[in-house]
């Protein structure tokens, strides 16, 4: 059962992320010219409050909150891609809350997180290719693409966020929530 205080949680960090996000989307633009899979390895930033709040709350439901709360405050902040960044909050947070989903939401070690970060790439690509135009590319760049969104999933929705949580974690902010209470059973 979600508590006030990880509703609360998964709010502010959708706040920040959806700024981070803001502001890596006018970054993005610049790479609209390259390779497709130069954007592709950018992708992952886009899904990091979907495992940053669920790794902490570990409630069915956390990734997919994040994921689409982060994307609301980054179209409010004034995101060029409109309210298309919703769909990809949806996705994406989609993604990840399904990788999340094949362990039913007990496990979160490093390789899970991982795993869901990828899979957050699955919707990031799904919408490259249905609604940015990603389908009109060569075989070969619709591949780069894809797999270097997945590496960037795994990397930096995955495993930066189980980073960032980590650190959190150490300095006792989080022994209230369900990772402390985890953490604390799994070191017994």
């Amino acid at each position: 059962m979600w508590k006030l205080r990880d509703i609360v949680l998964a709010v502010i960090f959708s706040v920040v992320c959806g700024a981070v996000y803001m502001g890596w989307d006018w970054l993005s633009t610049l790479t609209t010219s390259l390779a497709p899979w130069v954007q592709g390895l950018m992708n992952g930033v886009w899904w990091i409050a979907s495992i940053l709040v669920a790794y902490i709350v570990r409630r069915p439901g956390a990734a997919l909150l994040a994921g689409f709360a982060s994307a609301v405050f980054e179209w409010a902040f004034g995101s060029p891609w409109g309210v298309n960044v919703l769909i990809s909050g949806l996705l994406q947070g989609g993604g990840t809350e399904l990788g999340l989903l094949l362990f039913g939401w007990k496990r979160y070690g490093t390789g899970v997180l991982m795993l869901a970060g990828a899979i957050g790439g699955v919707g990031n690509t799904v919408q490259w290719l249905t609604q940015y135009g990603g389908a009109s590319y060569s075989f070969g760049n619709i591949v780069g693409y894809t797999v270097a969104t997945l590496l960037s999933g795994a990397i930096l929705a995955g495993l930066l966020p189980k980073w960032i949580d980590d650190a959190l974690f150490r300095t006792g902010s989080l022994r209230n929530f369900e990772i402390g209470k985890q953490k604390r059973a799994f070191d017994q």
